[in-house]
C-alpha cells in the first residue's frame, strides 16, 4: 500500500454499487447473528455551531481489522455550497493495533447507506417497479438512486427537493448517467411510485400516508435522532417495518419512536432486522399490496464492510 490515504475517487474506482450490496448482505447477517462488536456510536452535540459529531467503531469477528469512523454534521454547510458531512474511516490491524490506513468517510457513508437500500429493496419490493420517488438531492440521495437501480429496472425517477433549483439538476444528473426519464416531484403523483427513498434532513413528515399506495416500498436513511422523523405515523402502523438494528433503532429513529411516543405503534410490532431476510431466517415481501419500510440508522458494521471490500482490492 504505497498511502496511507484513500481518496473518494479512489474508493469510487475500486468498488462497484453491486459489490457494496453484497458486502452489505454479508454485514447485516453477522450484525443480526451477534458475530460482531459494535458499541453504541458517541454522539457529540454541538449546538453553537448547528452541528453534531458522531464516533462510531466496529469489529466483525476473526477479521482482520477494525474501524473507527468519525463523523462530523454541519447542518448550515449546504446553505455554504459545502457537504452537510464529513468524514474518516480509520483502519487498524486487529492483531497489532496499528493504524494501517485512513479512508475518505464521505465517500464510505454514501455507498455503504445506499447499497443497505439496495439490498432491502431487492429483499423488500415487488419484482415488478417502474417509478422511484426519491426525497433528497444530495450525496445520500445520489447512492439511493445509484442503489435501488442496481436491482430493479426503473424508467422513472420523481425527484423532491426544497427548491426547484436543486431538483432539476438532480434531474440532468439522473437522466445523463443513466439515460432514464427523470423529473420534479408532486405529492400528488407520490402514489404512482413504486420505491420511496427518504434521504432527507427533514425533522417534519415529508408527505401523508394518503399520498402512497399499496405495495409500495419505502428506504427511510435520513433521520437517525429520536426527535426528527420523514415519515408519517399510519405508514409506520400500517407497513411491515425492517430495520437494520434494532437496539439502534429503539434508540435513533425518530421515524420509530415519534409513533411509539404518539400511541400509534410499539415495537413489538417490528417484523425484524434485514440481516434476518437476507439470511433466510424470516421472509423478505410476501404479498404484492402489503407496504414495507426499511428504517436506517446507519451501523458501523457497514462501514467494516466496506472498508475490507476496498482493502481486499487494492
Amino acid at each position: 500500500m504505497s498511502s496511507l490515504f484513500i481518496s473518494s475517487n479512489q474508493i469510487r474506482s475500486l468498488v462497484s454499487m453491486e459489490d457494496a450490496i453484497k458486502a452489505m448482505r454479508s454485514a447485516f447477517i453477522h450484525l443480526s447473528r451477534g458475530d460482531m462488536a459494535v458499541p453504541k456510536r458517541l454522539s457529540l452535540s454541538i449546538p453553537d455551531k448547528n452541528a453534531i459529531a458522531l464516533i462510531m467503531p466496529a469489529y466483525a469477528f476473526n477479521s482482520p481489522y477494525y474501524i473507527v469512523k468519525t463523523v462530523s454534521i454541519n447542518y448550515a454547510n449546504p446553505q455554504k455550497d459545502l457537504p452537510l458531512i464529513h468524514a474518516a474511516v480509520q483502519v487498524f490491524d486487529a492483531s497489532k493495533g496499528n493504524l494501517i490506513v485512513t479512508m475518505d468517510g464521505e465517500s464510505i457513508t454514501a455507498i455503504r447507506t445506499g447499497a443497505a437500500s439496495g439490498l432491502a429493496t431487492d429483499l423488500l419490493a415487488n419484482k415488478e417497479t417502474k417509478v422511484l420517488a426519491v426525497f433528497g438531492t444530495g450525496v445520500q440521495a445520489r447512492t439511493q438512486v445509484e442503489a435501488v437501480l442496481a436491482v430493479r429496472i426503473i424508467k422513472k425517477v420523481l425527484v423532491f427537493s426544497r427548491t426547484a433549483k436543486n431538483a432539476k439538476s438532480f434531474c440532468s444528473w439522473i437522466s445523463e448517467l443513466f439515460g432514464i426519464e427523470a423529473e420534479e416531484g408532486r405529492l400528488n403523483c407520490l402514489n404512482k411510485a413504486d420505491i420511496i427513498c427518504t434521504a432527507t434532513t427533514s425533522v417534519n413528515s415529508l408527505f401523508d400516508h394518503s399520498d402512497i399506495k399499496l405495495g409500495v416500498h419505502i428506504n427511510a436513511v435520513g433521520s437517525f435522532k429520536p426527535q426528527v422523523r420523514e415519515l408519517p405515523a399510519k405508514t409506520v402502523q400500517i407497513a411491515k417495518v425492517v430495520v437494520d438494528q434494532k437496539d439502534a433503532c429503539e434508540l435513533e429513529a425518530g421515524d420509530l419512536i415519534i409513533p411509539v411516543k404518539e400511541g400509534h405503534w410499539s415495537f413489538e410490532k417490528l417484523y425484524g432486522e434485514l440481516g434476518q431476510i437476507a439470511d433466510g431466517e424470516i421472509p423478505g415481501r410476501e404479498f404484492t399490496d402489503e407496504i414495507t419500510l426499511f428504517k436506517s440508522v446507519g451501523n458501523a458494521i457497514q462501514d467494516h464492510a466496506l472498508a475490507t471490500l476496498i482493502l481486499e482490492k487494492l
